[in-house]
């Protein structure tokens, strides 16, 4: 596969999932069944333009053909436009979580770990949030969305010691993946900062 190839089917990929679009939702768009829209962004077939149109226009992205010296200022500008949404959909993330948090600790006083999470929280947003952290966030905060999915079909065993022990090591999990990610940046800055120090010289101690 080339990499021209690799890059359409990544950015039809990634513009899907920004849109909240199932494979079969944009599948069902354009005319195409899902296991075809799978192949596409594996970028497993060949896509034809008439195919890619309309993909382009369910996403409500558009094609155009440009010189190509005008290429790398254009993926400057889309990527910038990329981690914006990225950092936008994180924060939103962050705030839903949070407010998830919030729920659990009116209707379980007991599970005390959501202090902890909600204080995380709040100190991974002053982070500087690139691509990797974003990442890194997303992942970090996983334990808690599947605990916000599933958590009405878990009411009966929360009632139960167990079960809101269950909920506090979630909890816990997204809490210490939260905090390691801030200081692996707080640590990294430190680096930085030290690495443009300047040298240190014995005669900057004589009097």
């Amino acid at each position: 596969m080339s990499t021209a190839i690799e890059d359409i089917a990544a950015s039809i990929k990634a513009a899907r999932i920004a849109k909240g679009f199932t494979q079969k939702q944009l599948g069902e768009r354009v005319g195409l069944p899902q296991s075809h829209i799978s192949k596409i962004e594996g970028g497993n077939v060949d896509l034809q333009i008439s195919s890619l149109v309309e993909i382009a226009r369910a996403l409500d992205l558009e094609l155009k053909l440009v010189p190509r010296r005008t290429v790398p200022a254009i993926e400057g500008v889309v990527r910038s436009q990329r981690e914006r949404s990225e950092a936008s959909r994180t924060l939103a993330t962050i705030a839903e979580t949070n407010r998830f948090a919030e729920r659990v600790r009116e209707s379980y006083p007991s599970v005390t770990e959501v202090t902890e999470l909600q204080s995380a929280l709040k100190d991974i947003q002053a982070v500087n949030l690139n691509p990797k952290t974003l990442k890194a966030i997303q992942q970090a905060l996983q334990p808690v969305a599947h605990l916000k999915k599933h958590l009405q079909d878990l009411g009966w065993a929360l009632e139960q010691q167990e079960g809101t022990k269950k909920l506090a090591q979630q909890i816990t999990a997204s809490t210490r993946a939260l905090q390691r990610v801030r200081n692996l940046q707080v640590h990294a800055i430190d680096r930085d900062s030290a690495s443009r120090l300047p040298a240190y010289r014995l005669e900057d101690d004589v009097t």
